[in-house]
C-alpha cells in the first residue's frame, strides 16, 4: 500500500502569525498646516490687508503738531468643516468564524481610519500641490535633467516669497515622484554628501537639501491613491506628483502672522461601533470634520511638474 502523501497527510489551515496587507506607511498633510481647533462648522476669521503694513508712512513730528495718522482696514474669509464618513459592516458569522491572526473589529476600525486619513492627506495635497497659489513655475529645464538647477529654482521660489510677505519659506514639501530624480541629481550628490547614512539615508538627505534652501523642514509624501472604481484595474499613484511646495507657515494657529494654509478641525478622527441588531450585525463608522483653506496664497511658491 502506498504512503500518504505530504498533502494527504496534512490539512493546510491559515497562519497564525501572518496575514498580507495593504496601506500607506504614512501620512504628513498634518506637517503642513497647523490644525486650527474649532467650534462650528463654519465660521469666520480676519484678515489685516498687506499693502498697509508694509508702506513707510511714519514722519517727522513738528513740535505742537498732530503726528501722521495711517490706518489699515481688515476683511475675513470663511471656512466650511464637512464631516467625512465611512463605514463598515462586521456580521456575526465573519466574528464567530474567523481564524487567527484575522481579529475582524481590529481590522475593520484600522480599515476606516486609514480611510479617513487618506482622504485629509489628499485633501491637504491637492491644495498644497493644485494651481491657486499666487505664484508658481515648471523649471525651463526639468529635474530628471542632470543639467538642471534645482537650488536655483528653489531659491527663485524662496525669493519670491519673501518679497510677496517679508518672510522666507521655513516648510517645503516634494513629491515622492520628483524626490526620486532632486535625490539623485548630481547637484544634491555634491553638496549634500557625508549628510547621509546608509541606514538612513533618506532623511539625510532631505535634511540637507532642506538646510541648503534654508528650510526648517522638507517632508516628504509618499502616499498612494488608486484613482479605479471598485473591480476595475488598479490606477496607483502618487498623491503630491512631481511638484514640490515652498511656504511658509506658523508653527501653530496665530494672530496678525501670515500662514499658507490652516485645516480647520472641528471633528478629530473617530471610529463608532453600533448595533444592528435585525442584521446580526455590528457596523463601525470612521468620522472627521474639517476644510482645509490656503489662507494666504503669497505665502507659497509651486515648483509643478518639475520631471
Amino acid at each position: 500500500m502506498p504512503s500518504p502523501t505530504a498533502r494527504q497527510s496534512h490539512i493546510d489551515q491559515a497562519l497564525t502569525n501572518v496575514a498580507i496587507g495593504y496601506s500607506n506607511a504614512a501620512y504628513v498633510a498634518d506637517q503642513l498646516f497647523p490644525a486650527v481647533p474649532v467650534n462650528k462648522i463654519s465660521n469666520k476669521y480676519f484678515i489685516f490687508d498687506k499693502a498697509s503694513w508694509f508702506r513707510d508712512t511714519a514722519g517727522v513730528r513738528a513740535p505742537g503738531t498732530e503726528a501722521v495718522e495711517e490706518d489699515y482696514t481688515i476683511s475675513t474669509n470663511s471656512y466650511l468643516a464637512l464631516e467625512y464618513a465611512i463605514g463598515h459592516l462586521v456580521t456575526d458569522e465573519e466574528v464567530d468564524n474567523a481564524d487567527a491572526p484575522l481579529r475582524p473589529f481590529e481590522a475593520a476600525a484600522r480599515f476606516l481610519a486609514d480611510k479617513i486619513a487618506l482622504r485629509r492627506e489628499k485633501d491637504v495635497l491637492d491644495l498644497a500641490f493644485g494651481a491657486t497659489w499666487a505664484a508658481s513655475a515648471t523649471p525651463s529645464v526639468l529635474w530628471s535633467n542632470d543639467a538642471a538647477d534645482p537650488f536655483g529654482d528653489i531659491e527663485t521660489g524662496m525669493d519670491t516669497v519673501a518679497k510677496a510677505i517679508g518672510r522666507r519659506p521655513n516648510v517645503g514639501m516634494i513629491g515622492a515622484g520628483l524626490w526620486r530624480y532632486l535625490k539623485n541629481h548630481p547637484d544634491v550628490i555634491d553638496r549634500v554628501k557625508g549628510g547621509a547614512t546608509v541606514g538612513n539615508a533618506a532623511v539625510g538627505l532631505l535634511a540637507g537639501v532642506a538646510e541648503i534652501a534654508g528650510l526648517e523642514r522638507l517632508l516628504l509624501t509618499n502616499s498612494l491613491v488608486d484613482t479605479a472604481t471598485e473591480g476595475k484595474t488598479a490606477s496607483l499613484g502618487y498623491v503630491g506628483g512631481n511638484h514640490m511646495l515652498l511656504a511658509y507657515v506658523t508653527g501653530n494657529p496665530a494672530i496678525s502672522e501670515p500662514s499658507a494654509g490652516y485645516v480647520f478641525t472641528l471633528k478629530s478622527p473617530t471610529v463608532d461601533r453600533f448595533r444592528l441588531e435585525t442584521r446580526y450585525s455590528t457596523k463601525l463608522v470612521a468620522r472627521s470634520s474639517w476644510d482645509a483653506v490656503l489662507t494666504a496664497t503669497d505665502a507659497g511658491y509651486l515648483v509643478k511638474s518639475a520631471a
